[in-house]
């Protein structure tokens, strides 16, 4: 008899479980504003279990007077994931809010639903304007994975956005190859922190991006620019030996922390990176003690068994 017991208390507290959804999907009906956020709150908390009220909070998002209300069933909607798909059409118009929050939780929501929101594309890439909520629509799209010819010129152009530019760039390098040419284009960019974020967005895109960030090393009047394409080319290890020859001239930069970086580069490298021993070993010599020191460091990874 235990284990008919055990189902029968099991179906009881499903019923319970459905019973306090239902009591919470009318709550977002309620007069008074504070019970209609507990009511949200509380089918956020319970997540893919309050499927059952996905509609009423679809429609306190598209109804409700209250801003925080209508925030808060975005946000109940986030927590749900792929069971709150229905309400993508809802969420969409969202993107339009009066509120800041609004907007920005409900793009959230529908990087939570990743490719059940692709329908949500095109109003995501026209998020990216907004200043406030453009950093959530580029992780939204980011989390959704478009078809990058829809995106990239929407995104290449949230680069000049000083909010939304680290989002837009990173979501670029999620794109992979077929954002090469805009990111390698944005390296030209008269603003440092765009070719900065480009640098960044390039690792992302993996070591056929390798020549591109070296010629940030080499070119770019900017010592933060050279110093980050140092480090981003030292994370890509022996997929960027082709860099090493820019990389070995990087260590006579005027800038000692470009050195250092340089220095540090190469011995990510390992032996990939035997072509820089001569110049590693002058780099030893260094008058910063820490270039020297991450010198040394690099000739032990190159060359284990000296």
């Amino acid at each position: 008899m235990k284990p008919f017991g055990i189902v029968i208390l099991t179906c009881a507290a499903f019923v319970a479980a459905d019973t306090e959804v239902a009591r919470l999907a009318k709550q977002l009906q309620d007069e008074k504003t504070e019970r209609r956020l507990e009511a949200a709150n509380e089918l956020a908390d319970l997540g893919p279990d309050a499927k059952e009220a996905v509609p009423a909070l679809t429609a306190a998002l598209k109804g409700d007077k209250e801003a925080k209300v209508r925030a808060y069933a975005a946000f109940a909607l986030k927590k749900m994931g792929s069971e709150a798909k229905e309400a993508v059409p809802a969420l969409i118009d969202a993107l339009k809010d009066k509120d800041e929050e609004v907007r920005s939780v409900a793009a959230d929501a529908l990087g939570q639903l990743g490719e059940d929101a692709k329908s949500a594309v095109p109003a995501l890439a026209d998020g990216l304007k907004d200043p406030d909520s453009g950093p959530h629509a580029a992780q939204a799209l980011a989390r959704i994975g478009p078809d990058p010819k829809d995106v990239l010129p929407a995104l290449v152009a949230a680069l000049q956005d000083t909010a939304v530019r680290p989002y837009a760039a990173q979501t670029l390098g999620k794109l992979g190859a077929p954002a090469l040419p805009a990111l390698t284009k944005a390296l030209d960019d008269k603003d440092d922190d765009v070719r900065v974020n480009a640098v960044l967005a390039l690792r992302l895109v993996g070591s056929e991006a390798a020549p591109a960030i070296a010629g940030a090393l080499k070119n770019d009047k900017e010592s933060e620019v050279r110093l980050n394409a140092a480090m981003v080319l030292g994370k890509l290890g022996a997929d960027a030996k082709s860099a090493v020859p820019v990389l070995i001239d990087a260590l006579k930069d005027k800038s000692g922390e470009v050195r250092q970086q340089a220095a540090q580069a190469l011995g990510l490298m390992g032996p990939a990176a035997k072509e820089a021993v001569l110049a590693l070993k002058e780099a030893t010599k260094d008058p910063l003690e820490e270039v020297a020191a991450s010198a040394v460091d690099a000739l032990k990874r190159i060359q284990p068994d000296k």
